[in-house]
């Protein structure tokens, strides 16, 4: 058994070591980033709101993007100067929408509830987005990873939220049942 232990630790060790080299090299030669800031409009009912076509025609000439590709990799969400939310996606400009449309949903209270933090994103207006492109179609695997260890490093201010500070009893028991189901995704 010790044997079997001290085998498996050594190909975990050369797996880790190939996973450092791979992942250096990955950042140097198949990353692209950029940060934009999204023009933040007031809607008819008095709710600030992210404009959809400023942040498609940014994203757009900043990536140097046809009209019908995609944008692959990681994006920080930043309010102010704290990182609000780290995700990934493999189109990046529809999964901004999404987020930055929730707030505006119809959504039972509980649901209201997870929204809120991206209400004060809104609210705050000074916005901005930092994206980290993965050029190289092969890698595209690597965005969860670098989603991760940016999340792991610095903590962002959802996650914060989402797991624990500030928030009412009801909501922490109902996260605490369900935080097996987040962390297996």
């Amino acid at each position: 058994m010790a044997r079997q232990l001290r085998s498996m630790n050594k190909q975990l060790d050369r797996v880790m070591k190939n996973f450092g080299k791979e992942s250096k090299r990955i950042w140097k030669t198949g990353i692209e980033s950029a940060e934009i800031s999204p023009s933040i409009i007031k809607t008819s009912d008095g709710r600030r709101a992210v404009d959809h076509k400023d942040l498609d025609e940014k994203i757009q000439k900043q990536f140097k993007l046809s009209d019908d590709e995609a944008l692959v990799g990681v994006y920080l969400i930043y309010k102010g100067s704290n990182l609000f939310y780290v995700g990934h996606s493999t189109n990046i400009a529809r999964r901004l929408k999404r987020h930055f449309s929730k707030p505006f949903e119809k959504k039972p209270s509980k649901k209201e509830k997870q929204l809120k933090p991206f209400n004060g994103v809104l609210e705050k207006r000074n916005m901005s987005i930092v994206i980290y492109r993965i050029t190289d179609e092969q890698n595209y695997m690597f965005r969860k990873r670098l989603e991760k260890i940016i999340s792991y490093n610095y903590v962002p201010e959802y996650l914060k939220w989402a797991y624990g500070s500030g928030e009412d009893e009801d909501v922490r028991k109902q996260k605490i049942r369900t935080s097996h189901k987040r962390t297996t995704a």
